[in-house]
């Protein structure tokens, strides 16, 4: 592992290294820019269950810049689902992911991890700019939070959350204008409640949420094909699949001045 800057217990920097050839058969995708790709950079809020089903695919895919952002600590119970290993317990969860991401990278990726919440980050002061953000929490204050912030600074978030009983999951893209995630679901503006812990959790439906997350990123740099904004899948039932384009709603509370533009 090779280190770009001292580690502290709140902080973290470190950089991937090239390994040539790696990239190779992303060039044949139709829409890819590898060139674009590093020099892209992404703000991961949120280091649990979904982002480690979505950060290593960026870094192996060549990312330029990845940040993460988690104030949370990695538990034994994280392990059969997130990138962390027994060595990891008892660390913070965007340091201890940063670290692990470092042998994903095929590119001189720069890897940051923040522990801290976003809204601690946002109050701070720290340096969010990137060209998108994938918001990967399991609460509706942070995903609000993060529906604001970056709204009013014209970046783009891709949204992702899995079901209590792990069935089904969702990817909703909010670009720099239209639609946030409080048309989706209006109710989550006024939602301060936290999951209670020991919700079900496994890899399967992180992994296809990720998957979808990931493609989404690339829609978002690159001129891949994306004809929606919201995407459900279900693994028990294909009929619970859904593709949406949903639309604004002129009361939103979040993307509501858009209108008098």
């Amino acid at each position: 592992m090779r280190r770009a800057s001292s580690v502290s217990q709140t902080s973290i920097r470190l950089k991937g290294e090239v390994v040539a050839g790696a990239e190779d058969r992303q060039h044949m995708i139709a829409g890819f820019s590898q060139g674009i790709y590093s020099k892209a950079s992404v703000c991961c809020v949120g280091a649990g269950g979904i982002i480690s089903h979505i950060a290593p695919t960026l870094c192996r895919k060549g990312i330029g810049r990845i940040t993460l952002i988690d104030r949370d600590i990695v538990e034994p119970s994280n392990l059969n689902r997130q990138r962390f290993y027994s060595s990891d317990i008892g660390k913070n969860k965007a340091i201890a992911l940063a670290e692990n991401l470092v042998p994903e990278c095929i590119a001189a990726t720069d890897i940051y991890g923040y522990a801290s919440r976003l809204e601690e980050a946002i109050a701070g002061g720290l340096d969010l700019t990137c060209d998108l953000a994938v918001c990967g929490v399991d609460n509706n204050p942070a995903r609000i939070a993060a529906s604001r912030f970056f709204r009013s600074a014209g970046i783009p978030v891709v949204f992702c959350a899995v079901s209590a009983d792990a069935d089904h999951g969702y990817v909703f893209v909010q670009e720099r204008t239209g639609s946030c995630i409080a048309c989706l679901f209006p109710d989550m503006v006024d939602d301060d409640r936290f999951p209670c812990p020991g919700t079900p959790a496994v890899a399967d439906v992180l992994q296809a949420v990720g998957a979808l997350a990931v493609y989404a990123v690339d829609t978002l740099l690159m001129t891949r094909r994306r004809v929606w904004n919201y995407r459900r899948i279900c693994l028990s039932d294909g009929a619970g699949d859904g593709v949406a384009t949903v639309l604004s709603r002129e009361s939103c509370p979040i993307c509501e001045p858009d209108f008098g533009e």
